[in-house]
C-alpha cells in the first residue's frame, strides 16, 4: 500500500466526466413533472381552493366572494378584510394549462377557457382544462 495515496489528474478528470454524464442523464427525470405529478398538483390546487372557499362562505354568512370579475374574486380571496382572510396568497395555476384564472358559470368545466371554473349556484370549484380533470 502507498502511504500517501493520492488521485492523479487523469483519475480526477475521469471521475468528473462520469459524474457529469450521470447528472445530465438523471436530472431531467427528477425535474420534469410527469402526468402523474401534474394530476397531483391539480388535485392539490383544487382542494386548497375548495377548502378556502368553504371557509370564506362560513365567515361570510354562506355567500361566495365577489364573482363580478376575476379581479374582484382574486382580491376577495387574497386580501385580509377585518378579521377575515386572506384565504390564499394567490390563486393556484392549473398545471395542465398554466392558467390561474377562474371563470364563473357559463359552459360546463372542461372547455380550457381558464384554469378553473366556479359554479356560483352550487359552489363547485373545478379544473377547466379538460372534461376528465373537471371531475377530480
Amino acid at each position: 500500500m502507498r502511504e500517501n495515496a493520492r488521485w492523479s489528474y487523469t483519475e480526477l478528470i475521469i471521475i468528473a466526466v462520469v459524474l457529469g454524464v450521470v447528472t445530465v442523464s438523471a436530472v431531467p427525470r427528477f425535474t420534469e413533472a410527469g402526468p402523474e405529478s401534474r394530476v397531483g398538483e391539480l388535485i392539490d390546487g383544487a382542494q386548497k381552493m375548495r377548502i378556502q372557499l368553504d371557509l370564506y362562505r362560513a365567515q361570510h354568512c354562506g355567500s361566495l366572494p365577489d364573482v363580478g370579475s376575476f379581479a374582484a374574486f382574486e382580491s376577495a380571496m387574497t386580501t385580509k378584510v377585518g378579521r377575515s382572510g386572506p384565504y390564499v396568497s394567490k390563486i393556484p395555476a392549473n398545471p395542465f394549462n398554466n392558467l390561474n384564472t377562474v371563470r364563473f358559470d357559463g359552459e360546463p368545466a372542461g372547455t380550457d377557457i381558464s384554469g378553473w371554473r366556479l359554479d356560483t349556484e352550487t359552489g363547485l370549484f373545478q379544473a377547466d382544462d379538460s372534461v376528465p380533470h373537471a371531475g377530480l
